[in-house]
């Protein structure tokens, strides 16, 4: 797996599970060993690593299957917004576990129709109660992610493979088909238990006498039946960017995606300007055309006078003048020597949209504002438009 943002950003790591508690901050390893089993344990254990050695900034948490199992839940039957994906989790949460599903806080991996959802949940006091923690201890989250979801997204590979995540005290085994999880199945690590787990997944995931893979956090066994990825101590700590995190509301932009339109808009830009000269040059050329009769020579002139370019750094600034604030720009595309170009943008309301449709309309050099699509979404009681329109520039 590439390194990611949080990778980059995390100046600390935590795993926090009932067995241990580790922390690596200013490149340095630091253990406790909870006293007692369970929450209250590994949050004591928790206070004595923050107090020595201290660490501040972003840090990244990793949190035991123990206290927040990873689950493959079935995917909706028709496609679904993020909205209306959290309440089918919801839904199916409650199904499975009853009386107990309200008193989690979930999380989940969006996924395409029909294709089951890696979900989480952890107790939502433990929840506040870590968070309390961290803050008070001058640290912000910018990760929160079930351990055996990262050992997933770093080692899972696009085969066909039964994955076992070991811990101490627990087992997680994903059957994966072509890279994608078609049976998820736990269970406390026991002498037997992943021999358990086998049989029940040769049962029912369907991929016969496929590999059997195991990524450990140094847990020894009898492993001999599996090829061992990595067994070490420190894959705890494992860092990166996975789903579900605790910390993902919403779907986020990639932060690629915006530098790829940064370097789209500069290419457009430089192209632009680059057409201008190229221009110029073939006019100059054309102007020096040794003389013949007024017919031929004006023929002449009009067949490699390229069509007028239009600057596009003009286009952007006027467009960026006359944008409001409830209009947010997403990419450009289009032609400058034929002055016409496509716009995908974004608006708070339809009024939004059609009062800038407007605007563009009404302003002198602009021609041809049309809309071409629009589509409204819903989110926490707003109302925000993804449109694409076409316009033209400049004279004909």
């Amino acid at each position: 797996m590439s390194r990611s943002l949080i990778d980059v950003f995390a100046s600390a790591t935590l795993y926090l599970g009932p067995g241990q508690v580790l922390l690596r901050s200013r490149g340095s390893l630091h253990a406790a060993t909870p006293a007692e089993p369970g929450w209250a344990g590994a949050m004591a254990a928790l206070r004595i690593l923050l107090d020595n050695p201290k660490p501040r900034g972003r840090v990244a948490v990793v949190v035991s299957s123990h206290f927040a199992p990873l689950w493959l839940l079935p995917g909706a039957p028709t496609r679904l917004n993020h909205e209306e994906t959290r309440g089918w989790v919801d839904s199916q949460v409650t199904e499975r576990f009853g009386e107990l599903a309200p008193n989690w806080c979930l999380a989940f991996r969006p996924a395409v129709s029909g294709e089951p959802i890696l979900a989480s949940g952890i107790d939502a006091g433990h929840w506040a109660e870590l968070l309390e923690l961290l803050r008070q201890s001058g640290l912000t989250v910018i990760a929160a992610t079930p351990w055996p979801a990262l050992a997933l997204a770093r080692y899972g590979g696009r085969g066909t493979a039964r994955l076992a995540l070991v811990e101490q005290g627990r087992i997680t085994l994903v059957s994966r088909e072509r890279g994608v999880a078609v049976k998820l199945d736990s269970a406390r690590g026991e002498p037997g238990a992943l021999t358990d787990l086998l049989t029940r997944a040769a049962l029912v995931d369907g991929l016969g006498d496929a590999p059997l893979e195991l990524v450990g956090c140094g847990m020894a066994g009898d492993w001999s039946g599996a090829r061992v990825l990595a067994n070490t101590h420190d894959i705890a700590l494992l860092t990166g960017h996975a789903s579900p995190d605790f910390l993902q509301t919403r779907p986020r932009t990639p932060l690629v995606a915006w530098l790829l339109l940064a370097v789209g808009l500069g290419l457009a830009v430089f192209y632009g300007q680059h057409y201008a000269t190229l221009t110029e040059k073939l006019a100059a050329i054309s102007l020096t055309v040794p003389a013949a009769p007024a017919s031929l020579h004006t023929l002449r002139v009009v067949a490699e006078s390229p069509a007028p370019v239009r600057p596009w750094g003009e286009l952007l600034d006027r467009l960026e003048t006359l944008r409001p604030e409830s209009i947010a720009l997403l990419s450009l595309q289009g032609d400058a020597l034929r002055g016409a170009v496509q716009i995908r943008a974004q608006a708070r309301s339809e009024a939004d949209m059609l009062d800038w449709l407007k605007t563009l309309r009404g302003e002198p050099g602009f021609r041809d504002a049309s809309l071409t699509h629009h589509e409204v979404q819903e989110e926490e009681g707003r109302h925000p438009v993804s449109f694409e329109l076409q316009l033209g520039w400049g004279t004909r």
